[in-house]
């Protein structure tokens, strides 16, 4: 079965009112699969605090912008993404002005094809292409759905903000993507080829993690022994 995890704000956390975000934005995020999904969807909450001064809600009926991070792996995957758009579907028609995106890897299999089957998705995107999020929410504000599956030459990680954290633990992703093309597994087209972050990027990363109390760093990758960031 597939993992799911939501995005919730901090225990203790006042609810959110408009009047508490006068001005910003209020994401709920949804999120399929692995431990790599968790993490992409962490970067899209810090990329909508740094663009539409979001904040964290935890039902969809409270959002503005509802994201769905998929994964392709486990059984079924795309009836899973369906079913859920499905369940958004009728908050989209009380609300035009709501914004629905899907990214991950069942995004970067299906592209255009989900704003096809589910006309009212507004942003397709895929895990190389989740720094443009704010970019491709904004233009699909003229009416068309966008879509970005592409695995661009200047690497995502340099358009990322800072991590930002609440807890003693943390994820940290050293590489990307998979080389091997196994026959059973789609990861080299959803994700791409290998690509390794630079060891003084990491390292960076983990300061700023460590700073702000993180106490244990789980490293991530698709197939983190081929990490060639040293060279």
């Amino acid at each position: 079965m597939t993992e799911e995890y939501l995005l919730v704000p901090e225990t203790g956390q006042d609810p959110v009112t408009p009047e508490a975000n006068s001005g910003g934005r209020k994401v709920f995020i949804k999120t399929h699969g692995c431990q790599m999904n968790e993490y992409d969807s962490s970067r899209m909450l810090d990329l909508l605090k740094d663009s539409e001064d979001a904040v964290l809600v935890d039902s969809p009926e409270q959002a503005d912008i509802l994201l769905l991070n998929t994964c392709s792996i486990r059984e079924k995957a795309q009836e899973k993404v369906f079913h859920q758009l499905g369940r958004w579907r009728s908050l989209k028609a009380d609300n035009p002005n709501l914004r629905i995106a899907v990214g991950g890897c069942v995004a970067s299999q299906e592209g255009a094809a989900i704003g096809k089957r589910a006309p009212y998705v507004d942003v397709v995107f895929g895990p190389q292409t989740l720094h443009k999020l704010p970019e491709m929410l904004q233009e699909s504000r003229a009416g068309e759905t966008v879509v970005d599956i592409s695995f661009p030459e200047i690497e995502k990680f340099d358009r990322l903000p800072e991590p930002q954290v609440d807890s003693c633990q943390a994820f940290l992703t050293i590489m990307e993507g998979c080389s091997k093309y196994c026959s059973f597994c789609v990861v080299p087209y959803t994700r791409g080829e290998e690509v390794s972050r630079p060891l003084d990027d990491v390292l960076a990363e983990a300061v700023h993690l460590a700073d702000q109390g993180v106490r244990e760093i789980n490293l991530l990758g698709q197939n983190v022994n081929a990490y060639r960031g040293l060279n």
